[in-house]
Formats: structure tokens, sequence, C-alpha cells
């Protein structure tokens, strides 16, 4: 049963990402093709929690989107979430640097510019 509590945000013991019980109306019922970049996402995600590797937990995984703070977590998609997390998760356990992560996507936007004839964007 909701309260005037869980009404206010700033004073509910529910976190903003925790919606069970709302009022969210119809749950779409559409399988919705995944983006190449959602499944590059979710490989990634599976080798840095396999069990070999066991890098990133599935907890600290969740953890990391969960403190986001409210505007940036209903902002981003699913998995973009999972992305931004994994990123705050590996520059936290120092297995790479935000410096590291920027040159190499600064990196990798060159090779797309000269591959895609100077457009900067896939």
């Amino acid at each position: 049963m909701a309260t005037a509590q869980d009404d206010d945000p700033d004073n509910s013991p529910r976190g903003y990402h925790d919606i069970g019980g709302d009022d969210a109306g119809q749950i779409p019922r559409t399988e919705l093709p995944w983006m190449h970049w959602e499944k590059q996402t979710e490989a990634v995600r599976d080798l840095l929690g396999d069990g070999t590797r066991r890098i990133i937990s599935l907890d600290e995984m969740r953890r990391g989107f969960e403190s986001f703070g409210a505007d940036k977590y209903k902002a981003f998609s699913f998995y973009r979430r999972r992305l931004e997390a994994m990123v705050d998760v590996l520059i936290e356990k120092q297995v790479i640097t935000r410096e590291e992560l920027d040159a190499a996507i600064l990196e990798k936007r060159e090779v797309w510019r000269q591959a895609s004839g100077g457009t900067d964007r896939p």
C-alpha cells in the first residue's frame, strides 16, 4: 500500500529506480530488435562478469546504475545505463582510467572518420 511518504521522492524509503507497483500502464508486448551497440554492450557485460574473469559482478552493475541519480537514470535507456555503470565500475576498480577511455574513444572516432569519408559519427 502506497503512503504519502512514498509519493514524495525526497522522503520515500524507495529509490527512484524502484518502480515496482507503480501505475505505468500496459506492458508493451512487441519484441524490439536489438541495436548493434546494445548487443555489443551485452557481450562486453557477459565477458566482464563471466565465471573466468569476474571483473564486474551483477551486484556492482546494479549498484552502479542505481547510484546515477534520478535525472540520469531516467534519461538513459536500459543498455545505456548498463554501459555507463560498467564504465563507472571499471574506473572505480582502476581497471581503466577516464583518460585511457577518452583516448580510446578519440582513437576509434578517428578510425571511423577515416573509414566513413570524413563523418565523425557512425
